[in-house]
């Protein structure tokens, strides 16, 4: 039995530790100010502009009508894209063979080849050395049926959507065997030449999805449908070009952004069906159950968040309550694992912007010594009055995809960077176009809807489901590119403004490739695509990324790659 002196010291011991929690726990519930200051993200350092020899880069004719119903979307992404990447855009609206020299690249952007090209010149230009790519699939019933011998097409039938897809050859850096592609596609079905290389297939039908063909001294890429008028799917047009253009360079943002978009968001409904389903209270289960759940994947993976939170939009009830102690405990902790707390603004319609005064005067009494520097727009409607919320100085603004003006840009100081994918599900198609977005632009930049991670509705608690694709963005994305850099969203301004404004080119002999840049910034990303291996460098560092891309860094305005001796 214990003795009474016992007994009292265990009473003392657990009455003190006791007292000790309850302080903690009123500690954290209370809404004093948290001290985080604020600055602008350092400038990074650029080198300086100098006159470049664009060498081996090629010219681009991109042939199409931006004015076309079912093709003018390919046309015009494809066009943002090769001006994305500084190549050199050919004006012509017809391929003229005795204009295009043999570095040159054709793209179809119109599955009609004769709109745009004679027949037998375009037969011509394959055969002495030309490189083509079908960025529209091909014409309906039998046109342009003289050029299936030229791109190793045996047979040719209606064509048909294609989701599930099968990567059958190394295309993009990072790929998954299988994966969902959740557009319409109208992809032909094709028999095409043994001859062929394909590199994605449709997982059901075996139809080719994306193949090249080397014909004489000659190539063509096939992307078999509409792919392209989704602007994500641009990695299976920058893929198609790196596998016509050996050794193929071109400059990349190499940064990972993820966004958290009404976090934390607890509501009386979500509230209840956590404390019938999950035997927490709403708040309790976001600070404990879901707010960890990022939190380990972010320290994994050295992958900073910016957390934004509704501060303006075009009716007052789009505004909902926020738990203040709920918010004070996020955000701190977004703060201090070097992420960033941001305003957003939802205006779906064109009109008056209604700023949310009382949330925004509560953000100051809290975070006193922190300045809102980002904002991000969770519709693609844009007016510059946002700029003016009380107390914030917004440098970054995070704009939406599919917006052409708000896209990439970099104007007066101001930066805007794009949110390429969003959605709390992995495998409803999203897999499929991170990948992509990471080919074509080396980024990761992906919204997860927080306010959704919870419950659905009043009645549907989804927080499994919500728990494993936080999961699967973790392994089959984050955990593959440690390459690239973590960025809040302040933080993407040098990597917009050295994207935009440089430029580049370069020159291959024998086993060595120099590579000029002029007006990027220190870091400035490419990716190189070769099927040889790096042995050394000078003036940048380079890093093997997988399925023969590199990813380069430029230190200086003149770097060098040794390749790896042929046998």
């Amino acid at each position: 039995m214990l003795s009474f002196k016992r007994l009292l010291y265990i009473v003392l011991i657990v009455t003190v530790l006791g007292g000790i929690f309850l302080i903690y726990n009123v500690y954290e519930c209370q809404l004093a100010s948290v001290q985080f200051q604020s600055c602008l993200a350092p400038e990074q350092e650029f080198i300086e502009p100098v006159y470049v020899d664009e060498g081996e880069k090629p010219r681009v004719w991109i042939l199409g009508d931006s004015e076309d119903e079912r093709y003018g979307k390919i046309y015009n992404n494809v066009r943002q894209f090769c001006g994305d990447i500084h190549l050199t855009v050919v004006g012509n609206d017809s391929l003229d063979v005795g204009e295009a020299e043999g570095r040159d690249l054709v793209i179809f952007c119109d599955s009609s080849i004769s709109r745009y090209a004679d027949p037998a010149e375009l037969e011509e230009f394959i055969a002495g050395g030309g490189r083509v790519i079908l960025a529209a699939g091909l014409a309906e019933m039998d046109d342009d049926l003289r050029l299936w011998p030229v791109f190793g097409i045996r047979e040719k039938s209606a064509g048909e959507d294609c989701h599930e897809l099968v990567f059958e050859r190394p295309l993009l850096p990072v790929q998954l065997e299988q994966t969902c592609y959740n557009g319409s596609s109208g992809s032909a079905k094709i028999e095409v030449s043994a001859d062929a290389a394909v590199y994605i297939r449709d997982a059901g039908s075996a139809v080719p999805i994306l193949y090249t063909y080397a014909w004489r001294e000659g190539s063509i890429c096939l992307i078999n449908g509409t792919f392209l008028t989704d602007i994500r799917c641009m990695g299976l047009l920058i893929g198609a070009i790196s596998a016509l253009l050996p050794d193929f360079i071109y400059p990349v943002l190499g940064v990972k952004a993820v966004f958290l978009d009404n976090f934390p968001m607890v509501t009386s409904a979500s509230d209840k069906l956590c404390r019938q389903v999950y035997g927490y209270s709403a708040e309790g289960f976001v600070r404990d159950v879901v707010w960890p759940a990022f939190q380990g994947a972010s320290l994994r993976t050295n992958t900073p968040y910016t957390a934004s939170i509704l501060a303006a939009a075009s009716s007052d009830k789009s505004f909902r309550a926020v738990d203040d102690a709920l918010f004070v405990t996020i955000g701190k902790s977004v703060l201090q694992f070097d992420g960033e707390l941001v305003y957003a603004v939802d205006c779906p319609e064109d009109g008056n912007i209604i700023f949310n005064e009382k949330f925004i005067d509560r953000f100051s009494e809290i975070f006193p010594g922190y300045t809102v520097q980002g904002l991000v727009l969770e519709t693609d409607h844009f007016s510059p009055e946002v700029f003016d919320i009380p107390g914030a100085e917004i440098w970054s603004v995070r704009g939406m995809p599919g917006s052409g003006s708000m896209r990439l840009s970099w104007e007066d100081g101001r930066a805007v960077f794009p949110a390429a994918t969003t959605g709390n599900s992995m495998e409803d198609g999203n897999l499929f176009a991170i990948c992509s977005v990471l080919g074509a632009y080396g980024m990761v930049s992906h919204v997860f809807d927080v306010g959704m991670l919870v419950a659905s509705d009043e009645s549907t608690a989804v927080w499994d489901m919500g728990k494993e694709q936080i999961g699967l963005f973790e392994s089959e994305v984050l955990d593959r590119v440690p390459w690239l850099e973590g960025r809040t969203l302040t933080q993407t301004g040098g990597d917009v403004r050295s994207y935009q404004d440089m430029d580049y080119g370069w020159i291959m002999s024998g086993n060595r490739i120099e590579l000029d840049c002029s007006g990027a910034a220190k870091g400035q990303a490419f990716f190189y695509h070769t099927d040889s291996r790096i042995v050394d460098a000078e003036g940048l560092t380079y890093q093997d990324v997988g399925n023969g891309y590199y990813l380069l860094r430029i230190q200086e305005n003149h770097g060098m790659i040794t390749l790896e001796e042929g046998e």
